[in-house]
């Protein structure tokens, strides 16, 4: 979950809004094959062209608000990847998380997951949301400047101690300043960067479709996958249009009210089960993991890591090497505290990683931690040597949430002083970092989304179609599936027997079996069901292969050197 914005307010206010300044810039010339959505044209009904060789694109314009149409428009960007058996059962509109995530960059890394898990009857449509990626508005606080953008990030979240009063102080402030200079920089539209409007599109898009195909638009469904943040899309959208919900698999289920409310309590509920299932399947693995010692339980791994910790706490590691880093440094309990953050996501291809640092650690060599928290790496300071990678996540991130609680949490550094000492509570492994993700960037944030754009909260409502929601037996930053699920009549929640965010994280006939058949038919599996998974936490062949769902935390994201 992150961030990313622009214009000058006082200017931007001065001017009438306009398509040409509220969307990105594209060439309506290209007729064939495209690279590039600046390729593909902003038209009002839905023209798929083809794009990325295996895809085709769409952007729509769309209104800034439906209930305001004086506000101006907006391009809203769409890849497909077309299903096997046509004509296709229909669209299902995909969102990966965030709020920052581009649906279509996910497609492309994703997409062999994405058929094991939802079969090959449906198009799968992965579509920005406002303000991400290739969608607009543009949201950017930094002129066009990346490099400088992303040391900024460097200088607010690096360094910043929870076990120190005046490291927390020195974020206040720090991460106040986010909202004083993007108030100066963005575009008076970047308050229509939000979720119900994004839930509004999705609609805009299933009345167009049903449009093209000679069918009633009041009658249209929307289909979709969302995950993570992508679930609160989902379920706001079930919220605001139930009669209007098709088919809907909600993935790693976040706790709307809490999103909404702006402090992102309830997120770690199951953060330590997941670090302690590292311990688990590392004494199982044995030699492959390489934490590991003869004859090592989970219990001792588990004291051998929190002394390795402690030791950090006290006694940062230095790393000189030259094979490992540009310039000295050194590492943290902080570093090792976002390399488990980022692990746990996605255990198959980060707790072999964790097992190699930590096994360096133990004896002081801070090396490998060095490398994978990318520490002692020269930031790109300039357009000549920049090296970024591809979308930009946090700034849209932190614009959309914090258009979403519209300062509902309580802004104040005492408040910020409790949610750290909550978060540490509620899990001793990563409660130090996760209150990093957006709340004191809101405080000084001043955009204010139109009335018709405000969630309200959700109630009990019932569907046109039940819901199915879903989830790993343990995920480490969402776990609010049944939560969620009582707000929805008729809907079941299905578990995977899985350490992990997301259901991608691991392959199992059983989960696949019952999401297609849920697609197909509409029939939900029985309640209480857990499916069993071809989980394995340490493959003897190791890789970085591309399973789960990405690090929703800027401290993490920033770091991610794999």
């Amino acid at each position: 979950m992150f961030t990313r914005q622009f214009g000058l307010l006082g200017l931007a206010a001065s001017v009438a809004a306009s398509p040409a300044l509220l969307q990105r810039e594209y060439n309506a010339t290209n007729t064939s094959m495209v690279y590039s959505f600046k390729d593909v044209p902003v038209t009002k009904d839905i023209q798929y062209i083809p794009c990325y060789d295996n895809y085709t694109c769409t952007q729509l314009e769309v209104p800034l608000d439906y209930e305001d149409l004086d506000a101006g428009s907006t391009n809203i960007a769409f890849m497909k990847y077309e299903a096997a058996q046509q004509p296709a059962l229909g669209d299902i509109i995909f969102n990966p998380g965030g709020p920052g995530d581009s649906a279509v960059l996910t497609l492309t890394q994703l997409l062999p997951q994405l058929l094991e898990l939802l079969g090959d009857s449906y198009n799968i449509v992965g579509m920005d949301p406002r303000g991400i990626n290739n969608s607009g508005p543009l949201l950017d606080c930094f002129d066009g400047q990346p490099w400088l953008r992303d040391y900024y990030y460097g200088q607010v979240y690096d360094g910043v101690d929870p076990r120190s009063n005046v490291s927390i102080s020195k974020y206040y402030e720090a991460s106040g300043t986010f909202g004083t200079w993007c108030t100066q920089h963005l575009n008076k539209t970047a308050k229509y960067a939000n979720t119900p409007a994004t839930a509004r599109d999705m609609l805009q898009y299933a009345e167009l479709l049903a449009e093209s195909q000679g069918k009633p638009r009041d009658e249209a469904k929307v289909d979709f996958y969302g995950a993570s943040y992508g679930t609160v899309l989902g379920t706001t959208f079930a919220a605001l249009f139930p009669d209007r919900v098709g088919k809907f698999l909600i993935d790693a289920v976040v706790d709307g009210d809490d999103y909404y409310h702006g402090n992102w309590t309830q997120n770690l509920l199951q953060a330590d089960a997941s670090v302690d299932a590292f311990f688990k399947t590392c004494a199982e693995a044995g030699p492959l993991c390489a934490f590991y010692r003869n004859g090592s339980t989970a219990a001792d791994l588990k004291e051998r890591f929190d002394a390795m910790l402690a030791d950090l706490e006290e006694d940062p590691v230095p790393v000189n090497d030259p094979l490992f880093v540009e310039f000295p440094t050194v590492v943290t309990h902080i570093d090792v505290r976002n390399l488990l953050m980022m692990a746990v996501y996605n255990p198959p291809t980060y707790f072999s990683i964790v097992g190699v640092v930590a096994d360096g650690l133990e004896s002081r060599n801070g090396s490998l931690a060095a490398l994978y928290s990318a520490k002692g790496i020269a930031p790109g300071t300039s357009k000549c040597d920049y090296t970024g990678a591809g979308s930009e996540t946090v700034l849209p991130k932190e614009v959309v949430a914090c258009n979403d609680n519209n300062k509902s949490f309580n802004g104040s550094e005492e408040a910020l002083f409790e949610l750290f000492s909550q978060q540490k509570k509620l899990s001793t492994y990563l409660g130090d970092t996760w209150p990093l993700a957006v709340v004191p960037q809101c405080r000084l944030l001043d955009i204010t989304p139109p009335k018709s754009q405000l969630f309200a909260g959700f109630k009990k409502v019932n569907t046109s179609t039940p819901i199915l929601f879903a989830d790993n037996v343990i995920d480490p930053v969402t776990s609010s599936g049944e939560l969620m699920s009582g707000y929805f009549e008729g809907s079941t929640l299905l578990l995977q027997d899985a350490v992990g965010h997301g259901l991608v994280v691991a392959s199992s006939n059983c989960t696949s079996s019952y999401v297609q058949k849920y697609f197909k038919t509409g029939q939900l599996p029985p309640k209480n069901t857990t499916c069993e998974t071809e989980f394995d936490a340490f493959p003897q062949f190791a890789g970085l292969k591309k399973r789960g769902l990405a690090p929703h935390h800027p401290a993490v994201r920033r770091h991610m050197a794999l």
